[in-house]
């Protein structure tokens, strides 16, 4: 089981905060996208299901 709270690493590129979320073992295992400011909005729904695909890709979901 992975544990709740798991070590991450923002980065801001442009308007955007990209957060990745690591595996106990070390490996990335989430992300998650967002607009600075922007919450709320198309853009908003739109880079978070980004950030789920990116993250089942992560975990060997290929859907």
């Amino acid at each position: 089981m992975i544990p709740s709270r798991r070590p991450c690493v923002t980065e801001t590129v442009g308007p955007f905060a990209i957060t990745v979320g690591f595996n106990p073992w070390g490996r990335p295992f989430e992300v998650f996208i967002t607009a600075r400011g922007k919450s709320g909005t198309e853009l908003d729904d739109h880079l978070y299901e980004l950030g789920v695909a990116a993250s089942k890709i992560m975990q060997g979901d290929d859907a």
